[in-house]
């Protein structure tokens, strides 16, 4: 079992490139090769109407993600 610090800042943000906008809502698990997952909730588009919230186009993610030598998470840029 790992444990890491909170960051005061975000680890896992928007990539343009891949179009993954709006990353919310996370949790993780490991799947059954043993390797970790995060799952998170993002979109495919920049612009929002009304509460983001209540957005029904956030859709759920998943992405393997590795733990560096210093034993915090490494989640590089979402896929």
């Amino acid at each position: 079992m790992f444990s890491y610090r909170e960051k005061t800042h975000p680890v896992f943000v928007t990539n343009e490139e891949a179009g993954q906008y709006g990353l919310v809502h996370n949790s993780f698990t490991v799947d059954e090769q043993g390797q970790h997952v995060i799952i998170y909730h993002a979109r495919t588009y920049t612009e929002i109407e009304g509460d983001p919230l209540y957005d029904p186009n956030r859709h759920t993610r998943t992405q393997v993600f590795t733990w560096s030598i210093d034993k915090q998470p490494y989640f590089d840029k979402p896929i």
